[in-house]
């Protein structure tokens, strides 16, 4: 609620209240006499009664059971801020030594004591190499080496590779693609779309857009994606796109058309197995899964 805003009447009726105020106090003043003004009165705080209640009571009927449990007790002696710490003593030390009495006179650290003997940074470590053992034929024995295999360490066995495309079936013989696609046609139709040439051996092919591309193109595209000054949107494309494309190659290296639907094998089904069962495993730690 905001307080009413006086007007001109109201304020020149103040104004003469405080004037004629300042004058009596002044010649009560030069008379010797001080002038008290009333205090004015508390108004009631409490319902049915008239007396003044304490915020924080320490005694009196306005304490109830719980303030009494918690009230502290009265010090009888002076608290800790009661002491002035800047007045001082009288005197620096306690006597003219400058230490007070039964101090003990030892070092506080213990003296070093010098062993004689050079620090370890002045040795100089000289590696003992062991001589070459000698046969009687007067030649140098070579050692073998205590391991054979490759270290714990070595083998990555923190990175994912892929696995196998197995086409399993109940009853009868398991089949396990080849890890590079195989196309077999009278011809090969494939053609490079950035070079527009033919792919000469291996090359990819994008199942999706049915595009091919050689190996040359792909090293080229994959050197773009690596330099710094691409951008990082422009480059996770880039990369989204490459990864569509998958190893493809022509049926030539098995078979013999002739330009003819019919086909010619050139060399056995074993050979064929035994050449497509190391190409998986190879295949396996050439292309990591991410």
């Amino acid at each position: 609620m905001r307080a009413r805003k006086l007007n001109a009447q109201e304020r020149e009726h103040l104004r003469r209240c405080r004037s004629e105020t300042r004058l009596i106090v002044a010649r009560c003043k030069e008379r010797g006499f001080e002038y008290v003004v009333n205090p004015p009165e508390q108004p009631k705080v409490a319902f049915g009664t008239t007396m003044d209640r304490e915020v924080m009571p320490t005694s009196g009927p306005f304490m109830d059971s719980y303030m009494r449990r918690n009230q502290p007790e009265e010090r009888l002696g002076p608290g800790p801020f009661d002491y002035d710490y800047a007045t001082p003593m009288g005197f620096k030390y306690p006597s003219k030594t400058g230490f007070s009495a039964l101090v003990s006179k030892v070092a506080r650290l213990p003296s070093t004591t010098e062993l004689g003997v050079p620090p370890l940074g002045l040795y100089e470590a000289k590696v003992c190499e062991p001589k070459n053992i000698y046969t009687f034929a007067k030649t140098p024995k070579q050692k073998e080496p205590k391991w054979m295999t490759p270290g714990a360490s070595t083998y990555s066995y923190h990175l994912k590779y892929p696995k196998w495309d197995v086409e399993m079936s109940f009853g009868t013989i398991r089949i396990i693609w080849p890890a590079v696609a195989v196309f077999c046609s009278a011809n090969n139709t494939a053609k490079c779309n950035v070079c527009h040439q033919l792919p000469i051996g291996d090359y990819f092919h994008n199942f999706t857009t049915d595009k091919d591309m050689c190996r040359k193109c792909m090293n080229s595209l994959m050197n773009v994606i690596r330099r710094c000054d691409l951008q990082v949107v422009e480059r996770y494309r880039k990369h989204r796109d490459m990864k569509q494309f998958v190893p493809a190659r022509y049926c030539g290296f098995f078979h013999e058309h002739s330009g003819t639907a019919a086909a010619m094998e050139k060399t056995s089904r074993k050979q064929l197995r035994d050449k497509i069962r190391v190409e998986n495993y190879l295949y396996r730690f050439v292309s990591k899964v991410e």
